[in-house]
């Protein structure tokens, strides 16, 4: 801990680095506060933006965050009930819709663009050696039609998705068994993100930010570790990725969906350590700095002082927030107008996992009981 963070958070009369105004690549934000993309299923059935959505995000705009993330958003057809899409022209015009909502409050926007291998809550998945060549060609188009979309509604970046149990993730990884272009090395099983990489590059221009979402460590037997994945964050860099966007897990070859130990490094629940990720974020930011870019770094970071000594200690650029700001969405404003007694708490129970996981609105529990006793009070 910084000494006196916390007297000088807790001040509106004093700066400190987390509010600080930050340029970095093409985009300059406010401050270092990133709301992190969390799948709400607020859209409609076949994937369209709704006043709810936006709502969402221009929420958290208007509480401080200096950038938003769009939760993931499908750049193929393929079902997956209320998933946001953007695979075709007619999703443009919503999805233009809320990033007009975020900043007319002040806030710039990126959008996480998703791909997802066909899979069964009953535990069938479809691996990388399941695709044709052909199907990977179809998938590295699908993604660069998806960014172009997402530039032609006026986001300020997209984010590519490589973490978790998601396509890209599972090609990049140790247990992707391909023994063509597209296995066998570190350099075959990237090869789609530097295929997709160069076409986002042709269609959006050189001055267009990029990022990813990228797993540090994967935490499943036969999965990535810093060994490989130090590797390919380099590799990222030399490719031109504009920032890194860093987690953890997520692999559901240790349980169904996000119920295994790898889930609860994705998320990690109130048990676990605070900031229990970072020191695998530190150790590949380093990597990464001499090429200028930025690493979001988040995963139980519930206060303004933890953020700030992660910043000055030189192991972040940037703090992503998720449930912190599902929970109070002015967390940022707050702690800026030296209220922090005033913030809505945390709790970290992942209510809004299990959530998810059925497919209901991921709202905060904490946030609906303190709103219901609000009401009963008045």
């Amino acid at each position: 801990m910084v000494l006196g963070a916390e007297q000088r958070i807790g001040s509106k009369e004093e700066q400190v680095k987390l509010f600080e105004p930050v340029t970095f690549r093409n985009l300059s934000l406010r401050n270092r506060i990133v709301w992190l993309p969390m799948v709400s299923w607020l859209g409609t059935e076949d994937g369209f933006v709704t006043d709810a959505v936006v709502e969402r995000y221009r929420r958290r705009a208007e509480g401080g965050a200096g950038m938003v993330v769009v939760e993931a958003t499908g750049v193929i057809p393929r079902k997956s009930p209320m998933l946001l899409r953007i695979y075709d022209d007619k999703y443009i015009p919503g999805l233009a819709r809320l990033v007009d909502a975020v900043h007319k409050e002040g806030a710039k926007v990126s959008i996480q663009l998703i791909h997802f291998l066909r899979q069964s809550r009953s535990g069938y998945k479809e691996q990388p050696e399941d695709l044709s060549v052909d199907d990977i060609h179809q998938v590295v188009e699908d993604f660069v039609n998806a960014a172009a979309r997402a530039k032609k509604a006026g986001f300020d970046a997209v984010e590519l998705h490589l973490a978790h149990s998601y396509t890209l993730c599972s090609f990049i990884s140790l247990l992707n068994k391909r023994q063509d272009e597209y296995g066998k090395s570190i350099a075959g099983r990237v090869r789609i993100v530097s295929e997709i990489m160069h076409g986002c590059r042709e269609v959006l221009g050189r001055d267009y930010t990029i990022g990813c979402r990228f797993n540090a460590e994967d935490f499943v037997v036969g999965g990535n570790t810093l060994k490989q994945t130090r590797v390919i964050a380099k590799m990222l860099a030399e490719m031109g990725i504009d920032y890194i966007n860093g987690s953890a897990g997520g692999k559901t070859e240790d349980g169904a969906w996000y119920t295994g130990y790898s889930s609860t490094r994705s998320m990690p629940p109130d048990y676990a350590p605070e900031a229990v990720n970072v020191y695998l974020f530190a150790d590949l930011r380093q990597i990464v700095k001499p090429y200028g870019v930025p690493f979001i770094v988040a995963g139980r970071i519930p206060t303004a002082e933890l953020a700030e000594s992660l910043l000055q200690e030189d192991k972040a650029d940037l703090i992503g927030l998720a449930r912190p700001l599902l929970c109070d969405p002015d967390w940022p404003k707050k702690y800026m107008e030296g209220r922090p007694k005033d913030i809505l708490k945390c709790i970290y129970c992942n209510e809004c996992l299990d959530r998810d996981r059925r497919f209901e609105p991921v709202e905060c529990t904490t946030a609906e009981k303190a709103a219901a006793k609000k009401a009963a009070a008045r």
